[in-house]
């Protein structure tokens, strides 16, 4: 399965994942993840990426391209896809990533730490298994940045500390 970007305008982006769900082939998603309020202890839910539609299908990248310009009002609110050289399909090694942190509703639940010793210590959750990226922890924010990138963009995940 090809996975592709799409940068949409802020106030379209719902609407674009709407219309592209209506096809059987295509799964279009915001990948998001949970933080938890630091004085409520509330758990909310934030874009990992504002305006950045990911569309899961079988086409390959003329299909879907071909797929995009087809598209009449159901376009609107598309900027543009976002490229990498020749194609805008997502490499094998991020399509992994994201399969790995996202769970079935494209939400990277919340990891539980400590931090010991200047490091951050990940008791459960997505960030276990990248504990070794953490290279900054914002205990106000309680969400954890990588350095890992995603199309110049650094990840952010939360963590409970």
């Amino acid at each position: 399965m090809n996975w592709y970007v799409l940068y949409t305008v802020h106030y379209k982006t719902k609407k674009v994942i709407s219309h592209l769900n209506r096809y059987n082939d295509i799964i279009a998603f915001m990948p998001e993840y949970e933080l938890c309020q630091r004085k409520t202890k509330e758990i909310i839910v934030k874009p990992m990426f504002h305006n950045y539609v990911f569309v899961k299908t079988h086409r390959n990248q003329n299909e879907f391209n071909d797929f995009l310009l087809s598209l009449n009002d159901e376009k609107k609110g598309i900027i543009k896809q976002l490229r990498k050289e020749e194609s805008t399909a997502l490499t094998l090694k991020e399509v992994e990533f994201f399969e790995t942190i996202l769970d079935e509703q494209f939400v990277v639940r919340l990891s539980h730490g400590y931090q010991e010793d200047g490091l951050t210590r990940v008791v459960d959750g997505p960030l276990k298994s990248l504990e070794e990226h953490i290279v900054k922890v914002n205990k106000n924010k309680q969400c954890a940045y990588l350095d890992l990138y995603f199309f110049d963009r650094s990840i952010c995940m939360g963590i409970e500390i």
